[in-house]
């Protein structure tokens, strides 16, 4: 097993923290009510339907973040089938390769030339795209993905999730998570001591290849 393809590992792991329920006892009479007229009842403040994302926690410019508007942090889109996030990624910034087990993921550029790559199946082809503003792409549910920042200027996306809890898994990190000797013979060779070199998670973004790092610092 070759020492690039661990750093790979190591690069895709952080991409693991869900988002806890802010308001679990709310959220839980929201999903109770009856009817959408309920609901609204419910909701009656106007900022209840409100959501700014470069006010949350999550929210970075270096090296980017993802920041998701869903069931657990913004109430309102209980009941209406989908979340909305906003991503940043810094110069040569990346999101580690993912997947959504519950929600198919329309992404849009809005600044910068994005890379982004999804994988569907065993067998089937390795689908590769530049975002540049206003062109989309689609990763299908439960695809594999990933996207990197290769401009030296920031990059910003809207993502649709077509869940209000569309879930995020990276392959990396559930294999770690099995007995170490069957991960350790899925990839060739022992790799029992990077699973203390995972990275800590702030951002749900990481910075891309030492390559562009260098090309941008020019």
């Amino acid at each position: 097993m070759s020492r690039r393809f661990l750093t790979f590992l190591l690069i895709i792991l952080p991409f693991v923290a869900p988002y806890p329920t802010q308001a679990p006892v709310f959220n839980e009479k929201l999903k109770s009510q009856a009817t959408q007229f309920d609901r609204l009842t419910l909701l009656n403040d106007n900022e209840a339907w409100l959501f700014n994302f470069v006010q949350q926690n999550a929210y970075r410019k270096n090296p980017g973040s993802v920041v998701t508007a869903n069931a657990a942090n913004f109430p309102a889109v209980i009941g209406n089938g989908m979340s909305l996030a906003l991503i940043t990624l810094a110069p040569c910034g990346m999101l580690p390769a993912h997947i959504h087990p519950r929600a198919a993921n329309y992404v849009i550029a809005t600044k910068g030339s994005i890379r982004t790559y999804f994988f569907e199946e065993n067998g089937a082809k390795l689908i590769v795209n530049t975002l540049t503003p206003n062109v989309m792409t689609i990763f299908p549910q439960a695809s594999l993905h990933t996207m990197f920042n290769e401009g030296c200027t920031e990059a910003t996306l809207v993502s649709a999730l077509s869940s209000e809890d569309p879930g995020i898994l990276t392959l990396a990190n559930s294999l770690f998570e099995l007995p170490t000797d069957l991960a350790s013979n899925a990839f060739g060779g022992d790799i029992s001591g990077f699973k203390n070199q995972i990275p800590s998670l702030a951002s749900n973004a990481i910075a891309g290849t030492r390559a562009c790092l260098a090309r941008c610092r020019k």
